[in-house]
């Protein structure tokens, strides 16, 4: 008989999912309470609860953040990229613990888009999402007597979100012949129903207008939000300019570019059509950020020109964060008059808000000139009621991920759905 337990499925952040049938047990992420949240991370018993694997559905930290508790006899999945940005994050933090697990291939596992493998009875199918993540998916999983999806982070109005809903009919729903038995479906949005979401499509229209205006660009921005550095880097490209970052953030970069590649790779090698907006993350013209060094891609004729003197003469956008650090980069190039876009949630700058971070204000009250650029990770309500009807569960919704999960039940979706709306 399978089982399902949420822990803090009514917070953002933290929100944990077990899976149980008669023969394993499978946890659904484990990650930290986002900053500014007053309950204490959860105390998982380990010892007690035998779990056979997690499953992570994408690198934020409030989904595997806390990876480093799990006992080592418990396997753990996740994505090449994910990965690869783990590992990235733990070589820059001297985290030598983090990079032990990681770089351990009897305990991490490599899961690929709709690719089933079997945690002893529970056969589970990862389907790849549109997230602020890069590397973000649902997971489906297969009891003997259930059929389960959970969505994980996801979203529609990103570079790679418009074959969401085909993504469900044709390969979770398999045109109706696969039912799902319960849904469990992130809500974040819900405590936001009123904000306008501004799509990276729209957000790429501005940010070419943006560029058209001002050629010097510094850019605060999560070096793992692969799709809003896409973004700046194809505005900045299509005027001329180039992009240039930390040597942190250009790796992170780097890997994106690299499973780019690896896709278009698998495209020409399987004949196959490409979907969906791959060829967004070739970041060709990314370099790290060394001004007094030249730059070998413009070929023997700049050797002797250095970084600097190419920024000031052609433009950048040079990614940054809103740290005291960084000042003396804008400071550098203060005659110019550059700009600085903040691309993050403004919550982190509102004293009223939990996640308030009195650091990036500052930062940001220091600067001359500010523009706020920024979309969200997380699916509008539109899209929560498309994916819910598209799934069209048999037995029961779960919302989670969510700090106001009763507005579910307003959503546009279909009144015998409505009726499973469950709460744990």
């Amino acid at each position: 008989m399978t089982d399902i337990k949420i822990y803090n499925g009514n917070q953002i952040g933290g929100c944990i999912t077990v899976v149980s049938s008669s023969e394993a047990k499978v946890m659904i992420d484990f990650g930290k309470n986002l900053p500014g949240t007053e309950t204490e991370n959860l105390a998982f018993d380990w010892e007690t609860e035998n779990v056979d694997a997690v499953l992570f559905t994408h690198y934020h930290g409030d989904h595997i953040g806390r990876f480093k508790e799990i006992p080592r006899s418990v396997p753990v999945y996740m994505g090449r990229v994910t990965r690869q940005v783990m590992t990235t994050i733990a070589k820059y933090t001297q985290d030598t613990e983090a990079l032990q697990i990681l770089h351990d291939d009897t305990r991490v596992h490599e899961i690929k888009a709709a690719k089933s493998f079997a945690v002893k009875d529970i056969c589970i199918t990862p389907y790849l999402v549109d997230h602020s993540a890069f590397d973000a998916y649902m997971y489906l999983l297969e009891t003997p007597d259930k059929t389960i999806l959970h969505t994980g982070d996801f979203r529609g109005h990103g570079h790679r979100g418009k074959s969401l809903i085909n993504m469900i009919n044709t390969y979770i729903r398999r045109n109706g012949k696969r039912k799902v038995d319960v849904l469990l479906i992130e809500g974040t949005m819900l405590s936001r129903l009123t904000e306008k979401v501004y799509s990276e499509a729209d957000m790429l229209k501005d940010c070419i207008r943006l560029f058209e205006e001002h050629r010097y660009v510094f850019l605060i921005c999560s070096s793992t939000n692969a799709d809003t550095l896409a973004t700046f880097y194809k505005a900045a490209n299509r005027n001329g300019i180039k992009m240039f970052a930390h040597r942190y953030v250009y790796e992170q970069i780097c890997h994106f570019k690299e499973a780019e590649i690896e896709y278009r790779k698998s495209i020409i090698k399987n004949r196959k059509k490409a979907c969906g907006n791959h060829g967004i993350y070739d970041f060709k013209y990314v370099y790290p950020y060394y001004p007094s060094k030249g730059i070998s891609a413009y070929g023997a004729s700049k050797k002797d020109v250095t970084q600097e003197e190419i920024m000031r003469d052609e433009g950048f956008c040079l990614v940054i964060k809103a740290d005291e650090a960084y000042k003396k980069w804008i400071d550098k190039f203060k005659d110019l008059n550059p700009i600085v876009v903040y691309s993050m949630w403004e919550g982190y700058l509102n004293p009223k808000h939990n996640a308030y971070n009195e650091k990036y204000k500052a930062f940001l009250d220091s600067c001359d000139h500010v523009q706020y650029m920024h979309t969200s990770g997380h699916a509008t309500a539109k899209l929560l009621a498309e994916v819910i009807n598209s799934v069209e569960p048999t037995e029961s919704i779960y919302p989670i991920h969510t700090e106001n999960a009763k507005e579910l039940e307003r959503l546009n979706i279909k009144e015998e759905l409505r009726g499973k709306i469950l709460y744990k």
